[in-house]
């Protein structure tokens, strides 16, 4: 009768853990970056339904969201796995045409803060009009962040779609 292979089952749990330790913090990486870029999906689907807007209304954006929710299609925020809700789409006013464009984190898009997942839309006036004739749409962060990423010269730039 041959004895209990111990040495055998240390060593091919050894193995395992070997295969857990290097592939799980690749594993982890990988699911991150795929949430950040499925929030920048989710910023397109709500640009997509604010230049739906501007098409049926003559090329001017909308101010509230009760607007252009019916071009709205629900996508599902990453970080929590239910269809964001309209509560977690936030609406603001800039002060100038070129506030959209702004890709600084010390940029008013910068200073925004949101839930994981969440967005944030916003317009520009001109004085003496009424109607927006520009716009900015950021996205959330799992911290709550502006979506940004590091440029090869090592400064940090928001994802901020706009007009």
């Amino acid at each position: 009768m041959k004895k209990f292979p111990l040495l055998e089952i240390l060593i091919g749990v050894s193995i395992c853990l070997l295969i857990w330790l290097l592939g799980y913090p690749q594993y982890k990486e990988s699911a991150s970056i795929s949430k950040r870029y499925q929030a920048r999906v989710n910023m397109y689907t709500l640009r997509a339904a604010i230049e739906n807007y501007a098409a049926y209304n003559e090329g001017k954006f909308p101010v509230e969201l009760k607007d252009f929710e019916t071009f709205l299609t629900c996508p599902l925020n990453p970080y929590t796995g239910k269809p964001v809700e309209k509560g977690n789409i936030q609406i603001f006013q800039y002060d100038s045409k070129e506030e959209p464009k702004e890709q600084s984190p010390d940029s008013k898009n910068g200073r925004l803060h949101g839930g994981p997942g969440a967005m944030a839309y916003g317009y520009f006036i001109a004085p003496g009009d009424t109607l927006p004739i520009a716009y900015g749409v950021i996205g959330f962060d799992k911290s709550g962040k502006p979506l940004s990423e590091k440029t090869p010269s090592g400064k940090i730039k928001l994802f901020v779609l706009n007009e």
